[in-house]
């Protein structure tokens, strides 16, 4: 669910600008030592990577479209609940497809169907990993079934690849956030809890997992692909012109800007009741990803403010956000729900501030490690030195 609300860094990167704007902390500190933040735009230079292979039995070879295996790397993705691959990576694997299977998920477009994969083994590796053409260096993370994108991509001309909660769950996912100040790859890795190398971080934010995907949809036909549970901020505070607004809000690796709904906008005075903007949006910007393509304005808040463990507060200043509303069904409460936020790695890693489908300014990150720890439910934030 909610994979990839992706604006493509492949656009951004030829046209990035010289001057980058340090994203530092503001000098006028709270007593209290909150961490507080300016210079944070709308859209992530890049999603986290990882590298991923796929076989029909736990140590067999790899399945490959040419005879020799070459690496394959998809969007680590906490907003997704499945793992999705695109048609083109399915047929290039020659991954076969369950005849009769169908699985509806919800993005920011809207619901999707796709087709399910047979069963198969996943191996991952870290994106920056050296020895990446090994298969022997992947580590195997389960036998599960996938869901394939039914469309493709059309003039885009690459499928995406998405890896979601399932290879996540119970373990510690750590992102290279400072690389993307040098206009490197938002790299991720996959650790097991009690390894030794696993990053120690300045701040760290508590997590809950909540259930979004949908089994019991009627539209589905089963065999349904694997689901897990994504992670939730909560008590996440908003502040405009003396208005505020709290909200608990999915955590969203795949997703390029952060969001809030039509109704945390209404609570901060930017819509009426009806929805509509009280103000001109500061930037709009296009969407795709599960679902269709949309076009959703941008506005510029005071402050954003995210609560941590230690009682200090991650807060940044003239945070920017899109308004749109992300619904799903709630399968404990039977009822239809919509999503507060969406906190995306436009905090996590260097951003841009958009002038249409082109980056302007550019905005370098202050933290050096992202780290998610989806056994202890901790979301860290290591700064750099």
């Amino acid at each position: 669910m909610f994979s990839n609300l992706n604006t493509r860094r492949t656009a951004l990167i030829p046209v990035l600008l010289c001057t980058v704007l340090a994203c530092a902390p503001c000098k006028h500190a709270q007593a209290q030592q909150d961490l507080v933040l300016r210079g944070v735009y709308e859209a992530a230079l890049d999603l986290p990577r990882i590298l991923f292979l796929l076989r029909h039995r736990p140590a067999g070879p790899p399945l490959t479209s040419t005879g020799q295996f070459e690496p394959h790397y998809g969007f680590l993705d906490t907003g997704a609940s499945g793992i999705l691959l695109s048609r083109e990576t399915a047929q290039g694997l020659g991954v076969a497809i369950e005849p009769r299977a169908r699985f509806g998920d919800v993005g920011v477009g809207g619901m999707e169907y796709f087709n399910v994969s047979k069963s198969l083994y996943m191996g991952i590796a870290g994106y920056n990993e050296l020895q990446r053409a090994s298969p022997n260096l992947y580590r195997n993370v389960g036998r599960a079934r996938f869901q394939i994108k039914q469309a493709a991509a059309g003039l885009l001309g690459q499928g995406l690849d998405v890896i979601g909660m399932p290879v996540m769950l119970g373990r510690i996912v750590v992102l290279d956030a400072g690389a993307t100040n040098r206009l490197g790859h938002f790299a991720a890795t996959i650790k097991q809890p009690g390894e030794s190398d696993i990053p120690k971080v300045h701040f760290k934010v508590a997590l809950r997992l909540a259930q979004f995907s949908h089994p019991n949809n009627r539209q589905n036909i089963p065999p349904l692909p694997v689901m897990a549970p994504n992670p939730v901020i909560d008590g996440i505070l908003m502040q405009y012109r003396g208005r505020a607004s709290h909200g608990n809000w999915l955590l969203d690796t795949g997703a390029t800007i952060s969001l809030i709904s039509r109704k945390q906008a209404t609570q901060l005075g930017l819509m009426n009741a009806q929805g509509q903007p009280t103000k001109s949006p500061d930037f709009s910007l296009p969407l795709g990803g599960v679902g269709n393509m949309i076009q959703v304005p941008g506005f510029q808040i005071d402050r954003l403010i995210i609560p941590t463990k230690s009682g200090r507060r991650i807060v940044f200043l003239n945070a920017r956000l899109g308004v749109h509303d992300i619904s799903f069904f709630d399968e404990s409460r039977q009822t239809m729900r919509t999503l507060d936020g969406v906190f995306g790695s436009n905090f996590l890693c260097a951003s841009a501030k958009m002038q249409g489908l082109l980056p302007g300014d550019v905005a370098n990150t202050v933290f050096d490690k992202i780290v998610i720890d989806l056994k202890a439910k901790i979301l860290g934030f290591r700064l750099s030195q």
